[in-house]
Formats: structure tokens, C-alpha cells, sequence
């Protein structure tokens, strides 16, 4: 990628930093400032890599030709006043620059244009040494920059970011819990990630994760980004209102429930309110889940007695307490009965006469 510094202040830098007195009292053409990453072998170059622009009319040796990197996989900077390797000389517009990391040719190329500064990321395989001595193991994590979170829709969302060398890509993302997108285990320079079945109208966090060949694993700071649209609510109905008995006695218990029902898209809290002739007399906070229902129950007594109406959360009926009724007088308690007797035995005597009677009359009309 090739972008012209059209500022005059970054201009006027790379020509005061390029000038030199070879050039005399000829105002000498602008130079070509280079930036980007740089990697030995798939892994970030390290720290103090030699990065060089050689071709015809090309001048080395020179400052910023050639120029070490000042962090691991990067050589120069995409700032507009910070260090590039700069390429001048006596170079015919439209020139071959041929790049070295390390004195050993990248064979990658671009042409020369005066004023112009271009992005041009670097590899190069350089041979180990005789003798088959093994590199020093990569420790050093992918430099992660460029984070941009854009095609936000109400449910989803488009992450991307760059890195030093190539890695494989990862978002964490969360509004609450936090989640991960799928693992892509290709390892690429440029990263993309799409992350679906978010919530409207929610802000979400994420930051991205990725991780090189050698397992290093490189995690950014914490981003965000809102999807579009209006958040979920909670949306609480009531019904199914109960008062049972609707007559009792003084001091008899009246249970009194209603049902709540969340029909919003959200879970919430919900107040459910019990009240007597207007006055508060209980209360009950629920939390319901998006489509859940409850049934609420309260339980009440009174010792007046009169006809209450009853108010839950809008819906209303009423019960009814009576006196109790008095009890019923007890039985009268009668005398203990006196036996008669020789009344009793008067009647036995003479039933006695009478059957020897009957005997004596029968048994003679027999004879």
C-alpha cells in the first residue's frame, strides 16, 4: 500500500532529516520513507534487525538507510513524524529498490518515488548457521494494532486488527457473560472475525487475541462498540386474580394469589403489590426470566366484620367477614327419676293372681 504525505510539516521533516551538503545549493528531490513489519523465518524479527533499500543511485550506509527496528517485528512507524527507512540519491523516478534484512535479500521490490511513503511488509528466510546450532526460541508475542469494530448491525459485528507477524485469531466479547468467537487457526498478518446473536442496542466489550507459531499469545486492551436498535425490556402482565373464601368468620384465614407473566424479551424485576380497602397491607418483589411465569400468594386475616375490597397490581375483587354465630343454648338438665316401688311390685302381684286365675279356669274346663 503506497500513501502520499500531502502535509507540508512531514515533508519539510524528510527533507531536513535527507539533505545533505552532496547536493550543494540544488534543493535535492524528496526521498522515499518504507515502514512496516518485518519477519525472520515466520517469526517477528527482533529487536536491533537491520532493515536496508539498495538499488541504482540508491545511497546506504547513510542515516535511516539502512535502519534497525526499535520493536520486535516492526521496522519504522506508520506515524506520520516517527522514523521510516528513507531511500534517496541520485534515483531516476520510478527506480527497483531491492530490500535486505541483515544483508540477505528479501527479493521483494518497489518502485522509487520522490515524496511518496509506503507500507511494504518484510520476510526473509535466512539459512541457520554451519554446524547446525539451533535459533534461539521465539518468546516474543505478536504486536497487536489496527483494532476497528465496524458492519454493526442490532446483532452482530465485525472485528478486525492487524499483527506483527501471523498468527491466528480470536475475539473475546461480552455484555454479560463474555464470550468467545470460534477459534481461526490459519495464521494471517490481516485478521477478521465476525461475531453474531448479539443483543440490540447494547453496549459490548471485546478485545482480540492472537497467537503465533510458537504459541505466544498476545491479548489487546479492552474495546467497545454498541449494536443498533433498542435494548430488550422486560414487559410484566398480571392476571388470574384468587380470593378464596370470599365469606369467612372473624380470624379465619383468606388466601389471596395472582398470577405474573414477563412477555417483554428481557429478564426483570416485577413489585407485586397486595392492598386492603386502598392500603398497602403486603408486598412481594420477583425477578422473572423473558416469557416466565409466577404465582404470587398472599395470605390475610381480619377481626372486623365488613365487606374488603381487594387491589393486587390493578386487578380487583373483594371478601367478606361475618360475625360468628352464637352458640346454641345447651339441653335443659332433668331431675334424677325416683323408682316407685311398691308400685312396681303391686303390678307384678297382680299379674301374678291373674295368670294362676287363667290356669285354674282353664285346667277345670279341661276335667
Amino acid at each position: 500500500m503506497r500513501a502520499k504525505v500531502i502535509t507540508f510539516v512531514t515533508l519539510a521533516v524528510l527533507l531536513m532529516v535527507c539533505a545533505t551538503p552532496a547536493y550543494g545549493q540544488e534543493v535535492p528531490p524528496l526521498p522515499h520513507a518504507f515502514y512496516g513489519t518485518v519477519e525472520i523465518n515466520d517469526s517477528a524479527a527482533p529487536v536491533g534487525t537491520r532493515v536496508e533499500a539498495r538499488g541504482e543511485g540508491v545511497r546506504t550506509g547513510i542515516e535511516s538507510n539502512p535502519i534497525a527496528t526499535a520493536a520486535a517485528g516492526f521496522y519504522g512507524s506508520p506515524d506520520p513524524m516517527g522514523p521510516k527507512l528513507i531511500v534517496q540519491g541520485d534515483i531516476l523516478d520510478g527506480a527497483t529498490v531491492t530490500f535486505y534484512v541483515n544483508g540477505v535479500s528479501t527479493e521483494q521490490t518497489a518502485e522509487w518515488h520522490s515524496g511518496e511513503v509506503t507500507e511494504l511488509n518484510l520476510t526473509v528466510t535466512i539459512p541457520r548457521p554451519p554446524g547446525g546450532g539451533l535459533a534461539p526460541p521465539d518468546t516474543t508475542p505478536p504486536r497487536i494494532y489496527d483494532i476497528l469494530a465496524f458492519n454493526i448491525t442490532e446483532t452482530s459485528a465485525d472485528i478486525s486488527w492487524e499483527t506483527s507477524e501471523k498468527s491466528d485469531s480470536q475475539v473475546e466479547y461480552w455484555s454479560s457473560p463474555s464470550e468467545l468467537s470460534p477459534l481461526d487457526t490459519e495464521l494471517v498478518i490481516s485478521h477478521l472475525s465476525h461475531i453474531a446473536d448479539l443483543t440490540p442496542g447494547t453496549t459490548h466489550y471485546f478485545r482480540v487475541m492472537s497467537s503465533d507459531r510458537a504459541d505466544n499469545l498476545a491479548v489487546s486492551d479492552e474495546y467497545t462498540f454498541t449494536t443498533l436498535g433498542k435494548p430488550p425490556a422486560a414487559l410484566f402482565t398480571s392476571s388470574n386474580l384468587s380470593i378464596s373464601p370470599i365469606e369467612v368468620y372473624i380470624g379465619e384465614p383468606i388466601i389471596i394469589s395472582i398470577l405474573i407473566t414477563n412477555a417483554g424479551d428481557a429478564a426483570g424485576s416485577y413489585k407485586v403489590t397486595l392492598k386492603i380497602d386502598s392500603v398497602e397491607e403486603a408486598s412481594e418483589e420477583i425477578t422473572l426470566n423473558a416469557g416466565a411465569s409466577r404465582e404470587v400468594i398472599f395470605t390475610t386475616s381480619k377481626n372486623v366484620a365488613k365487606t374488603y375490597s381487594v387491589d393486587v397490581n390493578g386487578l380487583s375483587g373483594s371478601f367478606t367477614v361475618k360475625e360468628k354465630p352464637a352458640p346454641p343454648p345447651p339441653p335443659p338438665i332433668l331431675p334424677p327419676a325416683v323408682v316407685n316401688w311398691p308400685l312396681i311390685w303391686g303390678i307384678i302381684g297382680g299379674v301374678v293372681v291373674v295368670s294362676v286365675i287363667i290356669f285354674l279356669v282353664v285346667r277345670k274346663r279341661i276335667a
